[in-house]
């Protein structure tokens, strides 16, 4: 008779799966029945975490988790010495259709309960199905398997959607067991489980749908399994304490929370003054919310768009990662790849914005940052297929015409332009000043050496596509006799004085650029744009790219001061 580590006899086979194979053996010294698991995976350092990990679930001594015995080594394949449960496992009490809807609803409070214990140590299964989970000779209901479940793959039909990507974020959350316990509540309330056989784009669409054989079903136990199963993690229950309640109350609570709608009310309020960008206005509401509610997940996200749209990348990029801490599962992919653009780590922006993308498809402005990306790299083929692609698909907006007409000239060396069908779109006037940027007859840039044409020209962000007429008051203070200038032009140039294509012609010789800076100007958004110049201040601070004009500014070229608003009365 076959021995294991010469202190167990073997008696037969009981299986195999992704981990490797069980035998039935039976202990020499105490005569019992053990299940002895051998192990596929070879890897001694991983080896070393599922003994840890068993171990430290071992301590805890629950009666619904099977016994962890012993383990050994031979050579390099590990064996683990587990309680023996004769009563079978869960997934053959499916198939015989022994299983009473009381039996179902109690298995489960169980095993959530067991699970809410594991979850509150750190430690998730990974891979909780019907086939992990057993029965011992009395019928005591068991959870299988922890620190050997595939943690590759999974069992497809009991994964939730973000688990298919299977990144860090997902390893370490939680809900991803309260999902497959979902499913397996589901399956043993009516011996079928919706997602068998099919492949990851059939089970979205499948949830996408909501199309689940569960109508017969009392509405409480459809509406504890819809939410368990979400295929949105943060729309499921949160912890396992909170499934194991609604089983016992048979209703799904309803949550809710003051503070939240407060809060939600402050970031609405917001929401309406961004939109018209009214940035002081937007600026005072999230600022009330987070000092009322520092830690709540929206209004750090709101915090971290605004300052994403005001150009202050490092406050947005701290406020996601906040937002982040709190919620590692939220979608906010786009706005990262906008944090990396700004930060010039154009791979990972173009990694975030393409998966954001994949799953928002219809996203033109993410569709406008990757082009940018793109555009920043020197890659103005792609740049140029990507806009070309767009203005066919939706040819209402100019930003796409703009940008291809920019990729198309500096993938030329500036030497031709498109054809004008291929990037007019009415009177663009980005189109108009990039245009002029080319023809000038004294070049404000040079072909070989810096400033470079590219320094010059003007990317058509997505915020653009919309410029309703506004006027600006520009008033030089450094010389008494000057009088105010008020331009309602879109973009107006500042540059060196001598040369004729500058709306605002700056004095300082060499110390200012031929084309130093623009404002573009547009009703309740107006931005300056650093024009990679010899340099350019607004309220003391170094300008570098671009930022918005809010409210009365000094603006400071060389030795020049202006005063600028959009209210001239603040210059009295």
């Amino acid at each position: 008779m076959q021995l294991f580590d010469n202190k167990y006899y073997f008696v037969r086979d009981l299986g195999s799966g992704g981990f490797g194979k069980v035998f039935l053996a039976i202990e020499k010294v105490s005569n019992r029945y053990v299940a002895i698991k051998q192990l596929k995976n070879t890897d001694r350092s991983e080896q070393e975490h599922i003994i840890h990990e068993i171990e430290t679930i071992s301590k805890f001594e629950n009666p619904n988790i099977v016994t962890y015995y012993h383990h050994f080594w031979e050579e390099e394949t590990l064996y683990l010495m587990m309680e023996y449960c004769s009563g079978g496992s869960l997934r053959e009490k499916i198939l015989s259709k022994e299983i009473t809807t009381t039996l179902a609803l109690n298995w489960a409070q169980t095993l959530a309960a067991s699970l809410r214990v594991i979850h509150n140590k750190g430690i998730i299964h990974h891979d909780i199905k019907p086939d992990n989970i057993v029965f011992s000779q009395n019928g005591t209901i068991k959870i299988a398997d922890f620190g050997v479940a595939n943690k590759d793959i999974g069992a497809r039909a009991y994964m939730s959607p973000e688990a298919f990507q299977w990144d860090i974020n997902t390893t370490k959350d939680p809900r991803i067991d309260i999902y497959a316990l979902g499913v397996t509540l589901m399956e043993m309330l009516i011996s079928e489980n919706p997602f068998s056989g099919l492949d990851k784009e059939d089970i979205i669409e499948k949830h996408q749908s909501a199309d689940f054989p569960i109508q017969q079903l009392p509405n409480w136990q459809q509406e504890i399994i819809l939410k368990a199963i979400n295929k949105t993690p943060e729309l499921r229950f949160q912890f396992m304490i909170e499934l194991e309640e609604a089983l016992k109350a048979k209703s799904v609570p309803i949550i809710f929370n003051k503070d939240n709608l407060k809060a939600a009310e402050l970031i609405e309020l917001a929401n309406k003054a961004l939109k018209t960008n009214k940035w002081r206005n937007a600026l005072k509401f999230l600022e009330l919310a987070h000092k009322q509610y520092e830690n709540n997940v929206a209004v750090l996200l709101a915090l971290g768009k605004y300052n994403l749209r005001i150009q202050k990348i490092a406050a947005s990029k701290s406020f996601y990662e906040k937002a982040l801490k709190l919620n590692p599962r939220l979608d906010v992919q786009k706005d990262l790849g906008w944090i990396n653009l700004e930060a010039k780590k154009y791979p990972i922006a173009i990694g975030l914005l393409s998966d954001h993308l994949h799953r928002n498809p219809a996203d033109y402005e993410a569709y406008n940052l990757l082009i940018r990306c793109y555009y920043e790299t020197d890659r103005y083929e792609t740049a140029m297929e990507l806009s070309k692609m767009i203005m066919e698909a939706n040819p209402s907006l100019p930003c796409f015409a703009n940008n291809y007409f920019i990729a198309f000239v500096l993938n030329s060396n500036g030497k031709s332009i498109p054809a004008k069908s291929k990037y007019e779109q009415g009177d663009n006037p980005f189109i108009g000043y990039n245009l002029s940027v080319i023809t000038e007859k004294e070049l404000s840039h040079n072909y070989k050496i810096k400033p470079s044409l590219k320094s010059k020209l003007l990317f058509m962000d997505f915020q653009f596509n919309t410029m309703k007429e506004n006027t600006i008051t520009i008033l030089e203070t450094n010389n008494k006799i000057f009088t105010d200038k008020s331009l309602n032009y879109p973009i107006i140039k500042f540059g060196r004085e001598e040369y004729n294509q500058n709306d605002i012609k700056v004095s300082g010789s060499n110390a200012v650029s031929r084309r130093h800076c623009v404002i573009i100007n547009a009703k309740d958004n107006v931005w300056l744009y650093d024009l990679e110049s010899t340099g350019i201040y607004l309220n003391d601070e170094r300008v570098i790219g671009k930022i918005p004009i809010i409210g009365y500014n000094k603006l400071t070229i060389g030795n020049i001061d202006y005063n600028i608003t959009t209210d001239k009365t603040k210059l009295l």
